[in-house]
């Protein structure tokens, strides 16, 4: 068990944060525009994001990655997400917000030939591409991706895609590290619906992958590079990728059905049992959102065995800083629309106490140099997302 989040902090979170005296947070000063910016992912996918600079100790802030549900009509923009980012700001963190691939401004395919024809996102039982219209053997190649060229059900089947997504977000923001304009030795995300569901098994591949790119004879015979997650390593290698995530919120969280309860599991008891003990995460569901809370008390009682009782009969230990907590009087109010009645509800100060609570002693972590240099796939296969007819 963790020591640097101590007894009393974790005795306020569990009470509902009312005991957290943090200082009230004001909104980002106004002409503090965020600054927009564009970045690949492994299958050549022109991704774009909005980077929320604060002020406060910039080089050495740690950053917080905002995570709307995949969906129809969906972007970056919608909700109160600029909301929470000023608020993050103005509380000392940089603040980054992308659109998925086939979402807002995210739909150009700079390498067709890539997307198309990689092995990780194509051919036999993991070919992703394989529910995009107007894909192969369509020629020329498809060089754009949109929302809309996924049918609904194959919408679903398509979301493990997206932790190449995130991967590339990982990536893009360990360039800003390494040119000291934050420190990605403390991440969090924030994420509503399905993104949990992406979100939590993204960290399971974290723990798969070392944080610093490995060195010369690090890699397994035969391999030319660091292409893929997880591949084989040889020799000591630095400190696993997972170690940089400080904390998670989960907003109305969902694991989609095509995501297996099994599979979903495993993210914890099979690929990244160290989840339980280093990432502390925080649930919120709205007092009348029956899904909700069902999904919350999901991944807090089954997935991370949060439990005491459960615990103990799978000779775990208890889980001190992950907590799942009902926001009283938000009704039905599901996802991003609990952010955006924020100021009868309160959520974005939960949010905020929950991870000043937990920076108060990561801020002592230091940046490193990343010195990953080209993205790297996800083999969503290799922790249990599987493509299905």
């Amino acid at each position: 068990m963790r020591r640097w989040l101590a007894a009393p902090v974790a005795f306020a979170v569990a009470i509902g944060l009312s005991s957290l005296h943090v200082a009230p947070v004001k909104a980002q000063p106004k002409g503090e525009a965020p600054v927009e910016e564009s970045f690949l992912t492994a299958d050549g996918v022109q991704l774009k994001g909005l980077f929320h600079a604060t002020n406060k100790d910039a080089a050495t802030a740690p950053v917080a990655v905002l995570l709307y549900a995949p969906g129809p009509d969906r972007d970056m923009t919608k909700g109160d997400w600029a909301g929470l980012a000023g608020r993050l700001n103005e509380a000392g963190y940089h603040v980054f917000r992308f659109d998925w691939r086939g979402h807002g401004k995210s739909t150009e395919i700079k390498d067709p030939k890539k997307f198309w024809t990689n092995p990780f996102l194509n051919g036999g039982n993991v070919n992703y591409n394989g529910y995009i219209k107007g894909g192969p053997p369509k020629k020329p190649l498809k060089n754009d991706l949109y929302y809309k060229d996924l049918s609904p059900t194959r919408a679903e089947r398509y979301l493990p895609a997206y932790l190449n997504d995130l991967a590339a977000v990982r990536l893009h923001l360990d360039s800003k590290n390494d040119n000291k304009t934050l420190n990605t030795s403390s991440i969090y995300l924030i994420g509503t619906g399905d993104a949990a569901a992406l979100g939590l098994g993204w960290i399971a591949t974290e723990w798969s992958r070392p944080a610093v790119f490995p060195k010369e004879g690090q890699l397994g015979v035969g391999v030319p590079g660091y292409e893929f997650v997880p591949q084989q390593l040889v020799g000591q290698f630095p400190p696993e990728g997972g170690h940089d995530i400080a904390g998670a919120v989960w907003i109305s969280p969902n694991r989609p059905a095509l995501i297996s309860e099994a599979a979903t599991k495993k993210w914890i008891s099979t690929y990244a049992p160290k989840i339980r003990e280093n990432n502390p995460m925080l649930f919120l569901y709205a007092d009348k959102d029956a899904a909700g809370k069902k999904q919350s008390e999901f991944f807090y009682n089954e997935v991370l065995v949060g439990d005491p009782r459960r615990a103990k009969a799978f000779n775990l230990a208890p889980i001190s800083d992950t907590f799942i907590k009902e926001v009283k009087g938000g009704s039905t109010l599901n996802g991003v629309k609990l952010l955006d009645n924020n100021a009868e509800l309160k959520v974005q100060d939960t949010i905020i106490q929950f991870m000043a609570a937990i920076q108060k002693e990561r801020a002592k972590l230091p940046s490193k140099n990343r010195n990953y240099s080209t993205p790297y796939f996800i083999n969503a296969q290799s922790f249990g997302f599987a493509a299905t007819p």
